[in-house]
């Protein structure tokens, strides 16, 4: 039989683990380490920043879509322009989309959550209005309000 002395002597089944470090002995590096991460994060919010430019090119576009089809395109009328009003035929039926100066909207919807209706009126590239259960995608590309008012010379 076993006596408590082979007991004791018998190894863990636990994996061994080793003493925890700080986070600031974890993350020790040299200067040239820290200047080619500050290097890297520079990198890439300048690409972000080109790729925002590239999407922004020109007039806000809106672009309608059903599934993969492209049913219409169409610019962001001015302020005090007569608005655009587009039905679009989906899986469960008409989409009614509305385009003026405050942007674009899904106005009513055959879907039964109405998320797309919820969400409001979108004018800025980039932006989308899905209703996902009647396939409905109205996509705004190009460029929006510029930062700037005027430039002086």
């Amino acid at each position: 039989m076993f006596t408590a002395a082979t007991m004791c002597a018998m190894p863990s089944l636990t994996p061994y683990s080793p003493p925890r470090q700080s986070m600031r002995h974890a993350l020790k590096g040299t200067w040239t380490d820290r200047l080619l991460l500050l290097a890297s994060v520079i990198c890439i919010v300048g690409a972000w920043y080109l790729v925002q430019a590239a999407v922004a090119a020109g007039p806000v576009v809106a672009d309608i879509y059903h599934a993969d089809t492209l049913l219409a395109t169409y610019p962001l009328p001015q302020r005090g322009a007569v608005p655009i009003h587009f039905q679009a035929k989906g899986e469960l039926g008409i989409s009614e989309i509305v385009i003026d100066a405050q942007g674009a909207r899904i106005v009513s919807s055959p879907c039964a959550t109405q998320r797309c209706v919820l969400s409001g009126a979108h004018k800025h590239a980039g932006d989308m209005v899905a209703c996902v259960p009647n396939r409905i995608l109205v996509a705004l590309r190009g460029r929006g309000e510029t930062a700037f008012d005027a430039v002086v010379e």
